[in-house]
């Protein structure tokens, strides 16, 4: 092969590797923007469902557990939209529902017997 023909390819090459990373950029921004359309939708529900102690209840969860946290908005959401929740709820129905949720957790034991 010539030096023209092995530029042509290099730059053919990183013309379609440009093209990849902007293609890219471009899908990643607009996950993002979803991500973020869909967590504003999910506070605009929590915010109808949830007292304000209830709200802050919640985001201190979060801080420490937000898997936990996401779990509860999840289900919170869910008990909105199936019509189980009619009004706002308090912080103490907040506590009595993650005590619930609480116990359904299956907690593992592994135990040694030596003999």
């Amino acid at each position: 092969m010539s030096e023209d023909e092995l530029d042509a390819i290099r730059k053919k090459y990183l013309s379609q590797m440009q093209s990849e990373n902007t293609h890219t950029a471009k899908d990643e921004q607009l996950e993002a923007q979803r991500q973020a359309q869909i967590e504003a939708w999910k506070q605009s529900v929590l915010r109808s469902i949830l007292s304000e102690k209830a709200r802050l209840r919640l985001a201190n969860l979060k801080l420490v557990k937000p898997d936990r946290a996401s779990a509860v908005e999840n289900h919170l959401i869910q008990l909105k939209q199936s019509g189980r929740i009619p009004e706002q709820l308090s912080e103490e129905q907040l506590l009595y529902i993650l005590r619930q949720m609480n116990t359904h957790k299956r907690d593992s034991k592994i135990e040694f017997r030596r003999s």
